[in-house]
């Protein structure tokens, strides 16, 4: 926990320990409990006090360690046996902060073994336009990492961190990109390139202790199991009207059965955005307002069950040489001290290299 957020936050690290020690004294007490040490120990240098008690079938070991701004309890429950005990003892004595350097290294090396192999390049299915321009970037556009900050106050993340890297080739084809957490960690490593013809991405995910258990689909008593292409995990298709505008995008899995479908239609300077699913259904609905550039300026989501309006975004930017936008600022509609209006909400910043 952090000692800022707690309700003692004024106390010292010593006082908040004791509060916390004291606790699991008073919950042992209530649960006839007898308390074998209540006092200071030393984690890996660090500051910390256990408490242990002993129940008729059970020990309980419970240490709270101070670090900096942040307190770590552990905890132990284990049969009465000397040889439980003395494991226990080493695992709790093992029990160390990692520095800033050893953190962004095991970060590195997550990454560096998640990160699917590149895909093949060629031969390039050819389509009205790449994916760069699909997103409306300009120039030769190499690489955009894009980081985000809340300002709104109530993300559960604050402060400044990154949201996605992406890698362009020369021909304007997303070959990689990188996807951050909402804690500003690498959750997903996406690569894209061609394969028998069709355009095709790979994606492999990291996995963080405070990551929900992956949803898995349970098929009905006698359905046959889709077989899945493992070289690829989607496969897409696209559609571009006259004006070369992307207008649908289609992806299957890699088992050949369809999973989205993203349809744009133009209307003047607005773009109505649906998204469907597997089975047809639409599930997502969004308006944009366009300026003349193309970029978006407003957003209006919808929500698919009354078609009533669930949220509104205004947008703002401010743009490199090149015309692609650098920062975003986006500003929501609600109602503050009484008057309802646009209010901030977040901003995204992207920095841009070219080839």
């Amino acid at each position: 926990m952090d000692k800022s957020k707690t309700p003692k936050a004024s106390a010292d690290s010593k006082e908040l320990m004791r509060a916390i020690s004291g606790g699991v004294v008073a919950q042992a007490a209530a649960k006839e409990g007898k308390v074998l040490n209540n006092g200071e120990v030393s984690a890996s240098g660090l500051p910390g006090r256990e408490v242990r008690v002993e129940f008729p079938r059970m020990y309980v070991i419970s240490r709270v360690v101070a670090a900096g701004d942040r307190i770590y309890q552990i905890t132990a429950v284990l049969k009465k046996d000397p040889q439980i005990l003395d494991a226990a003892n080493k695992v709790l004595d093992s029990f160390r902060v990692l520095s800033t350097a050893e953190v962004e290294a095991a970060m590195r090396k997550n990454v560096a073994e998640a990160t699917p192999d590149l895909l093949p390049q060629e031969p390039v299915t050819r389509r009205p336009k790449s994916d760069a321009e699909d997103e409306g970037l300009k120039g030769g556009v190499k690489t955009v990492s894009t980081e985000s900050e809340d300002l709104s106050g109530t993300w559960s993340a604050q402060g400044r961190k990154p949201s996605s890297m992406e890698y362009y080739n020369e021909q304007g084809n997303l070959t990689k990109r990188e996807s951050y957490d909402y804690k500003g960690n690498p959750s997903d490593i996406t690569v894209y390139g061609y394969l028998d013809g069709e355009r095709v991405s790979l994606t492999k995910s990291i996995q963080r202790e405070y990551n929900p258990p992956p949803m898995m689909a349970a098929s009905a008593p006698g359905e046959a199991k889709p077989k899945y292409d493992p070289r690829y995990s989607y496969k897409f298709k696209f559609k571009y009207d006259e004006s070369g505008r992307l207008v649908e995008k289609a992806l299957y899995m890699s088992s050949g059965e369809p999973w989205l479908r993203y349809v744009s239609n133009y209307k003047g300077n607005q773009k109505w955005k649906l998204v469907y699913s597997a089975n047809g259904s639409l599930n997502q609905k969004y308006l944009y307002t366009l300026d003349d550039k193309g970029n978006e300026i407003e957003e209006v989501i919808y929500e698919i069950k009354d078609d009533s309006v669930r949220s509104r975004y205004s947008y703002s930017y401010a743009f490199d040489a090149k015309g692609n936008w650098t920062k975003r600022v986006s500003s929501k509609w609600g109602i503050k001290d009484g008057k309802e209006g646009y209010q901030p909400y977040s901003v995204y910043y992207r920095t841009i290299t070219y080839h």
